[in-house]
């Protein structure tokens, strides 16, 4: 091959002597990139041996050398697998004035090449081009097999949970089946005729199935939590007395052992509050059932105070601390990990899952919170953790109620039940119940049964479980809600369930199922249930509140279910979070746009975080649904920038599209208020 003419190895203002065209030949001869080189007409002028293998044609050296652009192109295009896309291509490259690296090009024979294109001046004036070619189809395969291995093991990790579903919904309902009887025919027990020996027993029955209960809550709770079962409900609820229901709980738990327990609530924070007072309400129940497990004379106390505030969100401090054994500072690490006790004879000492710990902290980082343990004076143990919550600026206090509902005398004259229910221990509970309470039913321990009780005699109320020989009951609910003409169309169906996941909730309000009890239940949840939907009295109060004091009614393109509940007729309340939302979410999402372009995602996480709350609150729940998609997969490291932009750019046309209803609606409830106060 003959030297490399000297002028085109120049580059700017540094030129190569002509005395190193020799060598260079060499070295570019055994490089393992195929070179070709045009001069400022773009002549094919020279090529290394690298580049004639990867055509593998003897005769290519000839065909090219000293031709013009155009007959080397027409040359090369057979090798081809799309020769005009590699014409155009080439011809696009030969006009560009800066340097072009990494395009692929596909070959007849199925390989991968990769093209870049060097032009090369000399004072301004272009003097040639360097082409590289490089086979790249190695690589090209095992990123294509690594991508093939990563999509399969998604598959397999989607079925694994899948199967992990499924598997905690069967043990779920396997055991808590028979715990329900349990629980239940102690409760009963307790109310009869006993000798001080049987009523110790029974105390001994209550306090085990008890223990047992609270074991498999927790299995499933971390369960549901990994599996991403686990969602934030937000609502409006009294944060006063909530502490105080728990202080009082953990009082009558301690009885009469030297503890005592003590609350202290920021005079700030005595108001209502919108969050997830359920799961809040869990985390304070294990941080201090932890305290009174290990504490066995002195304090325990609950502090709560405000972190701090932005408009109309709080970001609350909870601190649960106890004089009781300690934390060694060596094993912290260890006490938040699932199974897992600061030291290895506290399970036999104390007892426990080393669970309990482990879910608060994921509880509390589900909802953007963090949690860790303080070193506060005159306390041996204090756990700490902040949550936000939305601010309704209504005071509230221990036994103050929004909706000053009247106390009601329990009765259920005339109304008839259907209990559809085939396991005989649970029959034999909730049978009990029933002739308790007076109440006129039917049983029914099948679904064929079931279905003609349903299609013959009207109900006013239906006690469901899911799990029936001869129809699911899922499916049953379906019959019943499908045909206008049955009796029991609008008859309210209350799903009896010991399998407690998020999914089977989700799916049997779906499909038109009222309310959920789940097994294991005691009389007072029954009676709760009972009491909702068959006194008369609760009825009215009930279609009150559909009425909402005046007829306004939520446009039928929001969550009107959700608002509904969330408000309960406090209009006034709804039109300062609909005003909120209007003046900051657009604001809001071009954060978020900016932050998804910048790929931050932790900040991207928290900002998620702190915005869907503000969906939900005006009725956009299937948008804040999308809300907690985008979080899941930022919290579980799945950051794919094409699928959380994707998620992004739904949530923002979606937001785009609702915005006219939202201050529509909110117009609509400022005339409806000045309405009836001028009435």
């Amino acid at each position: 091959m003959s030297p490399i003419p000297a002028k085109i190895l120049k580059s700017g203002t540094i030129a190569i002597p002509a005395i190193l065209s020799l060598p260079l030949a060499a070295y570019l001869q055994h490089t393992n990139a195929g070179l070709l080189i045009t001069d400022e007409k773009y002549r094919f002028i020279w090529v290394n041996q690298v580049f004639m293998d990867h055509f593998d044609t003897p005769d290519i050296a000839s065909a090219v050398i000293n031709k013009s652009f155009q007959a080397g192109i027409t040359f090369l295009q057979p090798f081809m697998a799309d020769p005009p896309f590699f014409a155009q291509k080439m011809k696009e490259l030969r006009r560009r004035k800066k340097p072009f690296f990494g395009w692929e090009l596909r070959f007849q024979n199925g390989s991968t090449r990769e093209i870049s294109y060097m032009p090369v001046y000399d004072k301004g004036v272009f003097q040639g081009a360097i082409w590289q070619i490089v086979d790249v189809t190695k690589s090209i395969n095992a990123q294509q097999t690594l991508q093939k291995e990563l999509e399969l093991a998604r598959q397999l990790a989607e079925e694994a949970q899948h199967s992990q579903k499924d598997f905690l919904a069967s043990m779920s309902h396997e055991i808590r089946t028979p715990l329900n009887a349990i629980i239940g025919m102690a409760h009963l027990l307790e109310e009869t005729n006993m000798d001080a020996q049987q009523k110790e027993y029974v105390n001994i029955l209550k306090h085990s199935s008890g223990i047992l209960l609270g074991i498999i809550s927790d299995i499933l709770d971390i369960s549901r939590i990994e599996a991403g079962e686990l969602q934030v409900n937000q609502r409006e609820f009294n944060l006063p007395e909530l502490i105080q229901s728990l202080r009082h709980t953990f009082e009558l738990k301690l009885g009469r052992r030297p503890v005592r327990i003590t609350a202290e609530l920021d005079a700030q924070l005595k108001r209502w509050l919108v969050g997830d007072d359920g799961l809040l309400n869990q985390i304070l129940l294990n941080l201090l059932g932890n305290a009174e497990k290990f504490t066995k004379e002195g304090e325990i106390a609950l502090k709560v105070s405000l972190e701090s505030w932005q408009e109309n969100q709080l970001w609350i401090r909870f601190r649960v601390c106890d004089t009781g054994i300690g934390i060694k500072k060596d094993k912290l690490e260890l006490i938040f990990r699932n199974y897992k006790q600061a030291e290895k004879d506290i399970r036999d000492k104390y007892g426990g899952t080393g669970l309990g710990l482990a879910i608060a902290k994921q509880l509390v980082e589900l909802q953007g919170g963090q949690i860790a343990v303080e070193e506060i004076p005159g306390f041996n143990t204090c756990f700490s953790f902040n949550l936000p919550f939305m601010d309704t600026c209504k005071p509230a206090g221990v036994g103050s109620h929004r909706t000053g509902k009247p106390n009601r005398q329990i009765t259920f004259e005339d109304a008839k039940l259907l209990v559809v229910e085939d396991n005989p221990m649970n029959l034999r509970y909730v049978i009990s119940l029933l002739e308790k309470y007076k109440l006129n039913y039917q049983l029914a321990t099948n679904g064929p049964d079931a279905r003609y009780f349903l299609d013959n005699r009207q109900y006013d109320l239906i006690l469901l479980d899911i799990r029936i020989p001869g129809m699911d009951g899922f499916e049953l609910a379906k019959t019943i809600r499908a045909d206008e003409e049955q009796p029991n169309v609008a008859t309210p169906i209350i799903a009896t369930t010991a399998v407690a996941m998020e999914s089977t909730a989700a799916a049997a309000r779906e499909i038109g199922i009222t309310d959920i009890l789940t097994k294991p239940y005691t009389p007072d949840q029954l009676l709760q249930v009972l009491n909702k939907y068959l006194n008369e009295d609760e009825t009215d109060l009930i279609m009150d509140v559909v009425k909402n004091i005046g007829g306004f009614e939520f446009n039928e393109a929001l969550d009107v279910k959700y608002l509904d509940g969330l408000y309960d007729n406090n209009i006034s309340y709804a039109v300062d979070l609909f005003e909120i939302f209007l003046r900051t979410i657009k604001e809001e999402i071009e954060k978020l746009r900016t932050t998804v372009s910048n790929a931050d995602w932790e900040k991207l996480k928290f900002q998620v975080h702190k915005i869907k709350p503000n969906l939900s609150m005006v009725g956009l729940t299937w948008i804040a649904a999308k809300m907690q998609e985008l979080e899941n997969n930022l919290r579980n490291g799945q950051e794919e920038q094409e699928q959380i932009v994707q998620l992004f750019n739904e949530v923002a046309i979606a937001v785009d599209e609702f915005y006219p209803v939202i201050k529509e609606e909110h117009e609509k409830m400022r005339v409806f208020m000045d309405t009836r106060e001028d009435g």
